[in-house]
């Protein structure tokens, strides 16, 4: 199947253009369209396979990737992870219909820095699209709180305190996080907006984004969620 790519330049923040990698035909034109629509001349290609969307990655530049997790040819897990391996510049964003919880452990596990549901409508999932240029990660809501809901739970956070130990890094001997942003990440894990973080902790908006942006560097992640699923894989809330 030849590439379907629409013509034009490349919106900003997006300068690869995008890719859609989904079995249903209907599917991907569908998820085309929105994003066409969210970001006008913004390079599409789509792919129905695997096979062809790893042929696709290696010869054309993207910035990101959809994929559609409940695939014909084994889900679309395999796909994140060859993504996240061979081309770790590109943002993985999963999809599927429905909030399935063996879909979203696996895409998250596998890399993926967003998950969108098909079934939204199409200006909901615009809205969370649109967010890929401005560097942000494309969460639906039921998701997004189901996930920090479980890591939350599987963390179980002690009583938060400036001042308790940190654990340190193996490689450096020394706090991986500092306590402010250990306190910080505590709070992202109970699913606290960083609004709701800045007013409890009275700080500005723009310093817990700050603290937020050196958690994501020093977990070599890029969302909220693969920051917690990174901290509690590490025992940084224990």
């Amino acid at each position: 199947m030849a590439p379907q790519i629409s013509a034009g330049s490349p919106g900003a923040g997006m300068c690869g253009g995008a890719l859609v990698v989904e079995g249903s035909p209907s599917v991907s034109e569908r998820m085309r369209r929105i994003l066409a629509a969210a970001a006008p001349g913004l390079q599409l290609a789509a792919a129905s396979t695997q096979a062809e969307a790893r042929f696709m990655l290696a010869a054309q530049a993207f910035s990101f990737v959809l994929v559609g997790m409940d695939g014909p040819d084994g889900g679309g897990a395999a796909l994140i992870r060859h993504v996240r391996r061979d081309h770790p510049h590109i943002d993985v964003i999963a999809m599927s219909e429905t909030d399935d919880d063996r879909l979203v452990g696996a895409a998250i596990a596998a890399g993926a820095v967003g998950y969108v549901l098909t079934e939204a409508d199409d200006a909901e999932l615009a809205f969370l699209l649109r967010s890929i240029e401005r560097g942000g990660a494309p969460v639906d809501s039921r998701i997004a709180r189901r996930i920090l809901g479980l890591f939350a739970a599987s963390a179980q956070p002690k009583p938060i305190a400036i001042q308790q130990p940190v654990p340190a890094s193996p490689a450096e001997g020394k706090p991986l996080l500092s306590p402010r942003e250990l306190k910080v990440l505590r709070l992202i894990a109970q699913g606290w907006s960083n609004q709701q973080i800045a007013e409890a902790v009275s700080l500005s908006v723009n310093t817990i984004e700050f603290h937020a942006k050196n958690i994501y560097r020093k977990l070599s992640v890029k969302s909220r969620t693969q920051a917690v699923h990174q901290a509690t894989q590490q025992g940084l809330f224990n």
